[in-house]
């Protein structure tokens, strides 16, 4: 069995990069987020300590252009949001609309049959998203919201001695039938359309992340659980 102390940071660790990727997504580059990403090396601690290619090359590709437009951060920022709002946001047509039912549904359109699937899926933990009759449940930044929800009370079990499977079970799940069908296409969508080398990076980092993600989680529960699968 994995030790708690290696569990819980394993935990935690992903929890803040959920976070950080739910933020992204819904917020756009804030000047604190930049800032964050730059002052805490987090994108060359990700690489360091990755071995997929598609997450390294994400970290390498935003560190780059931060380091490189840090001097012009207020410029620099301007000009990321006006390609954020061109990917994710409007008006008019979106390169890479961040919603789960456009790109699995027939008719690519919004509140489908997948958004009702993500707010069963929310509600079976007893979540309702904040945004709902607002923004569909099935925001790419609202599912990266839901998954370090789900790492944060798999540790809150873990540091209390209980058994945390059902939260790291539900991540698997969640993997599977929602996040790894769509977010692919999108993450093609965003490197294809992106004027920026950060949004290129991010869509990277996130297609990735999810892949690394997956095989740790699989790994870790097969450990956790003595093999048995969701």
């Amino acid at each position: 069995m994995i030790e708690k102390e290696l569990l819980l940071e394993w935990l935690q660790g992903r929890q803040l990069v959920y976070q950080l990727l739910a933020r992204l997504y819904q917020e756009g580059p804030q000047k604190e987020i930049l800032a964050t990403m730059r002052q805490e090396s987090f994108l060359e601690e990700m690489a360091k300590g990755s071995d997929n290619p598609n997450l390294v090359a994400g970290c390498r590709l935003m560190e780059a252009e931060l380091d490189s437009r840090g001097s012009e951060l207020q410029a620099y920022q301007q000009e990321l949001q006006e390609d954020y709002n061109r990917l994710f946001v409007g008006p008019g047509h979106l390169d890479a609309p961040p919603w789960e039912s456009v790109y699995r549904s027939k008719e690519h359109l919004l509140f489908g049959e997948e958004t009702l699937a993500v707010r069963k899926f929310y509600r079976s933990f007893g979540l309702e998203s904040k945004k709902k009759n607002r923004e569909p449940d099935d925001h790419l930044g609202l599912e990266m919201e839901f998954m370090a929800w789900l790492s944060q009370a798999a540790a809150a079990k873990v540091q209390a001695g209980e058994d945390a499977t059902e939260f790291l079970q539900g991540q698997q799940r969640f993997l599977k039938e929602h996040l790894e069908q769509w977010v692919p296409a999108l993450c093609s969508d965003m490197q294809q359309a992106a004027r920026t080398e950060f949004f290129r990076g991010l869509a990277l980092f996130t297609r990735g992340w999810l892949e690394a993600d997956a095989a740790e989680l699989e790994a870790v529960l097969e450990d956790f659980c003595g093999g048995e699968k969701s």
